[in-house]
């Protein structure tokens, strides 16, 4: 059975799945250029079809996770209820929710047809379209890409189908047990992405900064100004939006932006990350309670926050947890092929791997070597010599393989460097036009990992795909200064021989000259702009001075 997902959501992008296993997906972003677009993804799925020798014709379904808004709109009544339950039920709240919706509606309609536009311009048929809603799409791409029988789904975000999350019991011999719909109006991921406005920074894109600025805080000095925002209550999550509910606007909410003038960025930004963590445990735990369940499966953007990703593994009674690699709205393309499968009666597979995205030839990484000017001769020791310059403190652009699939660089399309000195990250940000107080995460060799990270076992798959942070110990601390933030935690990579090839044999290889197990790891581009995907823009990044070394396995250039 051949299925295409296809989302034309932020982040737009496609995927194709053969006989329920994922085998190939991309995001519009990295052929466009165009970061988290929303452009139809008429580019991924040419490349797709391309790849696998197909056409339209040959796919037996197309799954969509975008929209289906028709389920979510007949719970209405009870959206509002609860809105204004929060909002102590005065008159102008009802009016702006009833506004908002109304809004909502034309922009989640507005983007149903120009899917459906997208679909009659490559010829796919409406019979074989499945419609899959967008938190289901969530739900089932945290449940079904892992690797447990029966789990606890939860999802959460800013919004999507007049949602913001989900809670669902998911066994892979049963039908899902939705137990819980958050409206869009009692948004956490809007409520962060308010933060992320406030402080400065661009929401949707950099809430990971707001993640990273809070370990530099103090939030007890303004958690009661932030607290009237948003509250969590026996498995309900509130929002406070009285008649200025705006998501993202600098007008919501006018005494609290005051109030909030008076303390610096970083606590405000600790105060949002206690907040959310606070109301996530909570409300996590009271449907562990309800369920009895001890397996976790999460998507979601707000499961992008990897500090609540930690706290939600160490929770009491919990085994296991499975964050979603692609868990923003850039994955819901999956979701939507998974559902299509799973409506046909196929089975869908646990994820694999993250290396879906493009992958070019040697001959085809020669020749464009060799039309930027270059030698284009293999290199017999690539790990040893990649390794050296490493060891000698040079940066190095690496290119290996397919392209990662997700957020994360991951080997494939990073940039790697020594962590041993902390400076490095003041100079290399400099580089690379990005902030300064943004840590940078380790790569560490999966036999000496447990040395390194209070915790870690190998049953934590989430380390394979850098979705959740670990405590250090004090040899992680001392031998790897650089990927260590400044609150004692670090956002691993593990990698093993089976996994990653090329890119575990340099890490093998500097660990033999170093004695340290782990590299900087950082994705492969510059600021605000999307992780390179082609050889060429490698190698442009090499002749812009973004990296010392380019490692195009299995060439290597060097300055």
């Amino acid at each position: 059975m051949i299925v295409l997902g296809v989302a034309n959501s932020k982040d737009s992008g496609a995927c194709l799945m053969v006989d329920g296993r994922l085998v190939t997906a991309i995001n519009e972003e990295r052929l466009s250029r165009k970061k988290l677009t929303k452009e139809f993804p008429y580019r991924s799925i040419d490349w797709i079809l391309q790849r696998h020798g197909i056409t339209i014709r040959d796919v037996d379904a197309i799954g969509t996770g975008v929209w289906k808004g028709i389920d979510s709109w007949r719970m209405f009544p009870q959206f509002l209820s609860e809105s204004l339950d929060a909002s102590g039920r005065e008159p102008a709240a009802r009016t702006a929710i009833e506004e908002r919706l109304k809004s909502s509606v034309q922009s989640d309609l507005r983007q149903s047809i120009e899917m459906q536009r997208g679909l009659d311009k490559i010829g796919a048929s409406e019979a074989r379209l499945f419609r899959c809603g967008h938190h289901h799409a969530h739900a089932i791409t945290a449940f079904h890409f892992s690797h447990y029988d029966r789990a606890l789904v939860i999802t959460l975000d800013g919004r999507g189908d007049f949602c913001s999350g989900s809670v669902s019991q998911m066994s892979r011999t049963a039908p899902p047990n939705l137990l819980r719909l958050e409206t869009e109006f009692n948004s956490l991921g809007v409520f962060y992405g308010w933060i992320t406005r406030f402080l400065g920074f661009t929401p949707d894109r950099h809430e990971g900064k707001v993640t990273g600025l809070a370990a530099v805080g103090d939030p007890a000095k303004c958690r009661h100004v932030l607290r009237r925002m948003i509250r969590g209550d026996n498995g309900r999550i509130l929002a406070n939006v009285g008649n200025n509910y705006r998501p993202y606007a600098t007008a919501v909410l006018p005494s609290i932006e005051i109030e909030l003038r008076a303390f610096s960025k970083e606590d405000i930004a600790a105060a949002a990350q206690e907040l959310l963590e606070d109301i996530v445990t909570n409300y996590v735990s009271y449907y562990l309670k309800e369920t009895g369940e001890s397996f976790l499966c999460l998507s979601g953007g707000i499961f992008a926050n990897v500090l609540l990703n930690m706290r939600l593994k160490d929770l009491p009674g919990v085994e296991g947890v499975f964050v979603y690699p692609h868990m923003g709205d850039g994955g819901i393309a999956a979701g939507g092929a998974a559902y299509a499968t799973l409506k046909l009666g196929g089975d869908v597979l646990p994820l694999s791997s993250a290396y879906l995205g493009p992958d070019y030839s040697v001959e085809k990484c020669a020749e464009q070597i060799t039309k930027y000017g270059f030698s284009a001769t293999p290199v017999a020791n690539f790990a040893e010599f990649v390794a050296q310059d490493l060891y000698d403190g040079r940066i190095v652009g690496f290119f290996s393989g397919r392209m990662e699939y997700g957020p994360r660089s991951l080997g494939a399309r990073s940039i790697l460097a020594s962590a041993t000195d902390a400076s490095i990250n003041r100079s290399l940000n400099a580089r690379l036009s990005r902030t300064e107080f943004m840590p940078f995460a380790p790569v560490t060799l999966e036999e000496e990992a447990e040395k390194r990270y209070i915790g870690w076992n190998p049953d934590h798959v989430n380390a394979q795909f850098m979705t959740s942070c670990y405590e250090c110990t004090s040899l992680m601390i001392d031998e790897a200064p650089a990927v260590v933030h400044v609150d004692g935690t670090a956002r691993p990579q593990i990698v093993s021989s089976e996994r990653n090839g090329v890119y575990y044999e340099v890490l093998q290889a500097y660990f033999r000259k170093s004695g340290i197990p782990t590299l900087i790891n950082t994705s492969f581009n510059r600021h605000e702009e999307p992780i390179i995907c082609t050889p060429s823009e490698a190698i442009e990044e090499f002749v812009s001075g973004s990296v010392d070394t380019l490692a195009i396995y299995p060439f290597v250039l060097t300055r």
